[in-house]
């Protein structure tokens, strides 16, 4: 059967014992199964989403039909045509709901499935949000483009006494605000502000300054952030509104750019932040070239 190794793969990872929690299933995105680089499987339990980043198209609904007898507890199945702008959704199986709330690493966050690209979490930040849980307990943190505020409901949970979110968009911490009401968090500990980051750092400065300042801008945004040229003017800033002795973490996601262009950029713009370590790729997500995948380094500014 064409997509049986794909199913495999995938029910195999599902049977490992995370059944109830988000998950990738199968990342062909990192060139570690030859032949299916275009094709992704994630699993919102009771829900998985397959998406073919294919240009001419892909029929995936025998995939989904033997992922459906493979994982006996999917109640639905959207399948994504990621062609850049152009993505497409349809449900193959289901229903499957505009909305859904699902867990990770004991947290709870809302998704929705049936949005064309991004669903509200980015999962192979998974790991990122686990390591940060045993740094931030009694600090301050500044969550900078924070989309729906993963990083803050894990911050908040495992102890920070402050977390800032900024993001241009205003949907998106809205969201992140029932992301913490979800986890019963206590909404004076965390602040919204819904800003273009580069014309709001005073309002950042005001608040700080911060011992955990998180950097996870998008890779290009048009109107709003080029990572050539736009990285380095949030780096600059550091001295500005982080701590002494306080952490840094840097994150780019573009197959274009290695470690050493976050390594070059916070060398030329802050060089009073140094390199600590460079975060391995989270394990539901592995990476043939590490370079081309998700780039995560700490630094601490002293």
């Amino acid at each position: 059967m064409m997509y049986q190794t794909v199913a495999d793969t995938a029910a195999g990872r599902w049977s490992e014992g995370r059944q109830g929690e988000a998950q990738r299933l199968f990342h062909g995105r990192g060139h570690c199964y030859p032949g299916w680089e275009h094709l992704t499987v994630t699993w919102y339990p009771p829900y998985l989403i397959l998406a073919s980043y294919r240009k001419d198209g892909e029929d995936l609904e025998p995939l989904a039909h033997a992922l459906k007898e493979a994982i006996p507890p999917v109640e639905g199945i959207v399948i994504q045509d990621r062609d850049g702008r152009r993505t497409s959704s349809r449900v193959v199986a289901g229903p499957v709901p505009d909305e859904h709330l699902v867990t990770e690493n004991g947290l709870r966050y809302w998704i929705q499935p049936l949005r064309n690209q991004n669903v509200g979490l980015f999962l192979d930040m998974g790991h990122v949000r686990q390591y940060l849980s045993g740094h931030v307990r009694n600090r301050s943190v500044l969550n900078l483009f924070a989309y729906t505020c993963a990083f803050s409901v894990s911050a908040i949970e495992h102890g920070a006494k402050l977390v800032v979110n900024n993001d241009m968009s205003r949907n998106a911490l809205q969201t992140g605000t029932r992301n913490h009401e979800a986890n019963g968090h206590d909404l004076r500990k965390v602040r919204m502000l819904p800003h273009n980051l580069f014309k709001s750092w005073w309002k950042i400065r005001q608040l700080g300054p911060f011992d955990v300042v998180i950097i996870d801008p998008p890779t290009n945004q048009r109107g709003s952030f080029v990572a050539e040229k736009s990285y380095g003017q949030v780096l600059k800033r550091i001295p500005e509104f982080t701590a002494r002795g306080g952490r840094v973490i840097a994150c780019l996601n573009s197959p274009f750019l290695g470690p050493d262009f976050l390594l070059n950029q916070m060398q030329r713009w802050c060089p009073d932040c140094h390199h600590v370590q460079t975060l391995l790729p989270h394990p539901d997500f592995p990476e043939m070239y590490p370079e081309r995948g998700l780039k995560v380094l700490e630094f601490r500014y002293r």
